[in-house]
This record gives C-alpha cells, structure tokens and sequence, in this order.
C-alpha cells in the first residue's frame, strides 16, 4: 500500500512539475512588432584627432593697410555618434524566417569637438606684420571651432568602413533584442538580413 502511494505522489508531483515549465516561447507577431520603434539607435562612436588650418583674412578699409593674412592652426581632439534611424527598420516574419531590412547608418547628432582646445594659447599662429597688426581674436577662435566641427562630420560621412561598422553593429543589437523579446536561440530562427547600400 505504501509502495502504491508513493507512486501515486511521485505521477503527480512528475505531472506538476511538466506543467510548471510554462508555454513554449514562440516567435509572434506581436513580439516583433515591440522591435519596430522611432528615433535613433546609437551603434558606433567614433574619436578623432585632428589639425585644423583656419585662414585669417585681410580686412578691406585704409584702417587695414599693411595687414597680412594670418594663419592659425589648432590640434583638436573630438567624438561623432553613428547608427541609424529605428523607424527606417523594417521586419517580416513568415513563420520562424525573419527578414530584417537595416537602413544605412548615420551621424546622430552633432560632433562633440573639445572646446578647450580652441583656447588661444593652444593655437600655432603665423607671424603678424610688425606695421599694422591682424591679431587672432575670439571671433577667429569661434570660426576655427565651427570649422573643426564641419570638417570631422565631413570625414565621418564620408567614411565609407566607418558607416558599414555601424550598420553591422546595429544587426548584432536588433538580432540580440529579437532573441531577447522571444525567449528563443539563435538556433530555433532563420534569419537573413539585408542592407540600404
């Protein structure tokens, strides 16, 4: 009889527990469209270091006769954010096939040049006239910085490596979230992926 009990205990408590390891994870509509979002996904940030050459010119007027042109060059140092805009992200599910679309990367938002470096004891500055002096002043200063901040964002768009890395990281962070949001393994999906030349 006691032997016929603890079987008895032990189908139930064999059942209970089959019963408590939950639904199956299954890759739904619904999870994938939680991977649809707007904004900006920040995927790569990139450090630059860089000279700048700014260009003083010759003020016109008698006031400024005999002045000469001036040269100013800067040693900067600065970081731009790349990724690529969520919205522009497009997912299709045909059972557990998912084809995901990844737009071309981007720079989000504005470089980050230092702004102390833009101080003018740190400036290189070319020999003024000894008559009727250019001085380099904060306005100079100010143009030079304007100037570093256009030309890092020109490098990086035209950074054709640079943009591929992040694009191909913002594939590693949405194939983690896919994984993530339905509690599968890379194994239990087939994905294929294709990308905005």
């Amino acid at each position: 009889m006691k032997k016929k009990v603890f079987s008895i205990l032990l189908l139930i408590s064999i059942l209970f527990l089959a019963g408590c390891g939950g639904r199956k994870n299954e890759l739904t509509t619904e999870n994938i469209k939680k991977l649809e979002l707007t904004g900006n996904l920040v995927t790569y940030q990139a450090y630059y270091h860089n000279v700048i050459e700014y260009d003083k010119p010759v003020e016109s007027g008698i006031t400024h006769l005999l002045e000469k042109e001036r040269k100013l060059f800067a040693e900067y140092t600065g970081t731009i954010r790349l990724g690529i805009n969520l919205s522009k992200v497009k997912i299709e599910k045909n059972g557990n096939n998912i084809n995901v679309f990844i737009p071309k990367a981007k720079i989000i938002g504005e470089p980050n040049v230092d702004q102390n470096d833009f101080n003018a004891q740190n400036f290189i500055e070319s020999k003024d006239s000894w008559i009727n002096s250019n001085p380099i002043t904060a306005d100079d200063s100010a143009s030079a910085f304007d100037k570093a901040q256009k030309e890092m964002k020109e490098i990086a768009m035209n950074d054709e490596e640079l943009l591929s890395q992040a694009q191909q990281r913002a594939k590693i962070l949405i194939e983690e979230k896919i994984i993530q949001l339905n509690g599968l393994n890379r194994n239990d999906l087939n994905l294929s992926w294709e990308y905005e030349q």
